[in-house]
């Protein structure tokens, strides 16, 4: 083996700008894409690997004209003269590319968790095979472009195979079609369990060394080539046949429920009872400081009304309990106040007021004791179009929605209002906004609690208590509120 020439195609490949301005691109990639949601190291690991498809992209293209370019510019005949075959050349990048790939994948991967697991909120759980899957990856596409230079020297296939695989990764995300035999899979969901990660890094490298055997068998068979061939097929074929029988289960697709989740750690923030799972307590601040200024508002003996709230899983096949008004958290939390946190704040308004499921709260003093809640902690918006309540979610009506992902590509809930669905009208954020802009009312709705909140009293039994005069107009509820 020439060594010499190794060093020098990896030295080659190392100078290349479109090698590192792909790793620069990948590594922003990987920064936008995890900052609308609070850092969950499960997803964020998956998320980088996938954001470095661009450095393996980039690699395969280059190491496809590195091989080939003895095949263009009248470069054969000039390299017909020297003592070094092509063999030899294609070895020295089937060893170089896959070293220079893997080596800006590494930086880039490293960089990005690096910085991301240094946030005090960083949660989830770092698997290490999962991050070393991204230089798997790219080592396999430099491969790739080494075997489709020998085997078919045309200049566009590997456009072809990178547009293939990027519309594979937008199309079929979760791997619903090919499964874990695809060397990317970006869709996941913390709710449905680990991924054989081991299993298919070590499907990936055996791939990328049967490719790499592959470019080599184009200068004809020896016993060196055909027996790491030989191998390298066999170590693919049974890590992919691993990778495959430990794949986590759909929910939508698959006949086996996932995997139960861990029992919660429940911990206690300013009186209230915060329950999550493991790899999830440092969120648990997080949700503390979202409703805080809700908290510190009413009597302490309101805290009783208030159960745990606890940490769900956004997974069909598990009782969430998405829309039964409890107060919430979930594995994912996004870090637009308007999202997550505002549907928690809204379900922690209506329970310290006393509002129950499925409450129809229109003409009640608590209805406006909770929107006071809420605007307390944001912006207190319009009341939604009624019709919302009637005709539900999904029918034109966008207006007073209150949208709440459950992570990229994977759904999410839409609640109408700002009290967790419970239903209200315009009279109430009415005086709920009165009573935001007084100083005293803090003082009055804290004098006057069990009056407010008692599940008799209406609103104009509740106004000279508040201070407030006109009464706005607005329609009666329909059924009674418990």
């Amino acid at each position: 083996m020439n060594l010499s020439l190794v060093r020098f195609e990896a030295r080659r490949l190392l100078r290349h700008p479109i090698l590192w301005g792909a790793t620069l691109a990948a590594l922003a990639l990987s920064f936008a894409w995890d900052g609308p949601w609070l850092p969950d190291m499960t997803m964020v690991t998956i998320d980088t690997v996938t954001a470095s498809t661009l450095i393996g992209a980039a690699v395969l293209v280059i190491a496809n004209l590195a091989t080939g370019r003895d095949r263009r510019h009248d470069l054969p005949e000039t390299l017909a003269a020297l003592p070094t075959r092509a063999a030899p050349r294609t070895r020295a990048i089937v060893l170089a590319a896959p070293f220079a790939g893997g080596l800006a994948a590494a930086v880039m991967i490293s960089a990005h968790l690096l910085v991301v697991s240094s946030s005090d909120t960083a949660a989830g759980r770092f698997d290490p095979y999962e991050a070393l899957g991204g230089v798997g990856l790219v080592a396999l596409a430099a491969s790739a472009g080494a075997a489709l230079a020998r085997w078919t020297p045309s200049l566009i296939l590997p456009p072809v195979l990178i547009v293939a695989v990027a519309f594979d990764m937008v199309g079929n995300p979760w791997a619903e079609y090919g499964g874990w035999l695809l060397p990317v899979i970006p869709g996941h969901s913390p709710d449905w369990g680990p991924r054989p990660s081991a299993p298919h890094l070590l499907y990936l490298v055996a791939a990328a060394v049967l490719l790499g055997a592959a470019a080599l068998l184009r200068h004809g068979p020896r016993f060196t080539r055909v027996a790491v061939a030989v191998v390298a097929t066999a170590v693919t074929a049974a890590a992919g046949s691993v990778t495959t029988a430990g794949a986590p289960v759909i929910p939508w697709r698959g006949t086996a429920s996932p995997p139960h989740p861990p029992r919660q750690v429940c911990e206690d923030s300013a009186g209230v009872t915060f329950c999550a799972y493991p790899d999830y307590t440092p969120w648990i601040p997080v949700w503390s400081e979202a409703i805080r200024p809700l908290v510190t508002a009413v009597p302490a003996r309101a805290l009783d009304r208030l159960p745990p709230i606890r940490q769900r899983s956004f997974n069909s096949y598990l009782p969430s309990g998405a829309g039964d008004g409890k107060p919430a958290t979930w594995t994912t939390w996004s870090t637009d106040p308007a999202q997550h946190r505002a549907l928690l704040v809204g379900q922690v308004a209506a329970r310290l007021a006393g509002l129950g499921e499925g409450c129809d709260g229109r003409g009640l003093a608590r209805t406006v004791v909770a929107l006071w809640l809420t605007g307390r902690a944001g912006p207190l918006l319009d009341a939604p179009d009624p019709a919302l309540w009637q005709r539900g979610p999904g029918n034109g009506l966008t207006n007073g929605l209150i949208e709440v992902p459950m992570g990229d590509n994977a759904g999410g809930l839409s609640v109408p209002g700002q009290l967790g669905g419970l239903r209200y009208g315009s009279a109430e954020v009415g005086y709920a906004r009165r009573l935001l802009e007084r100083d005293d009312a803090a003082g009055l709705i804290t004098e006057n609690w069990d009056v407010l909140t008692a599940p008799g009293t209406t609103v104009e039994q509740a106004l000279p208590l508040l201070g407030l005069g006109q009464q706005i107009s607005g329609p009666r509820r329909e059924a009674e509120c418990a």
